[in-house]
């Protein structure tokens, strides 16, 4: 190990908070582009229409995306998964609200993303375009979030409890080969 022991074994966990802080705004950020971009556009039904199923598929391939690889990597006991934030917080009380904050705002802006796009569906003139969209359009919309929503909470818990066994790891093989150099 390098000369500090102690950053490098808080390492793993401190890049897990900021993990957890740059994936939930890229998230929200791709998903709010897909939202604004029809309305900055003054885009016609049909390209809204194109953008709200291209948020469906992008929270959708998201929750996939998120569940492979969880079977790809494994995933931590539900003991650790349970403590990932007071265990992050021990560590960084600080860096570990902030990341606690961006991850419980992410299904927020995720929802407000969704209902942009939605609502000019629903507030159409003409009551078959709302009607459609209310019986076509929500539910899949709604359970993508969900999908979305869920994979979400299980990645930055999954993130943080593999940076605690990470970081458990290196503390060991600190102490292991203390004195042998």
């Amino acid at each position: 190990m390098e000369a500090d022991p102690r950053a490098q074994v808080e390492a793993p966990i401190r890049g897990a908070l900021t993990g957890v802080m740059a994936n939930g705004i890229g998230l929200v950020v791709a998903v709010a582009a897909i939202a604004f971009v029809p309305h900055a556009l003054h885009a016609d039904l049909s390209i809204r229409y194109g953008a709200v199923a291209a948020a469906v598929v992008a929270l959708v391939g998201y929750s996939v995306a998120v569940r492979v690889l969880a079977l790809l990597h494994g995933r931590p006991s539900p003991a650790l998964r349970d403590l990932a934030w007071s265990r992050a917080s021990e560590l960084d009380a600080e860096d570990a609200m902030l990341s606690l904050l961006v991850a419980g705002w992410v299904p927020v802006a995720l929802a407000l993303a969704l209902a942009l796009l939605l609502w000019p569906h629903l507030t159409s003139p003409d009551p078959g375009v709302s009607a459609a969209v209310v019986v076509f359009g929500v539910p899949p919309v709604v359970l993508a979030w969900v999908l979305a929503a869920d994979a979400w909470g299980d990645a930055c818990r999954d993130s943080l409890a593999r940076a605690e066994l990470e970081s458990q790891l290196r503390f060991r093989s600190y102490w292991a080969t203390l004195g042998r150099h």
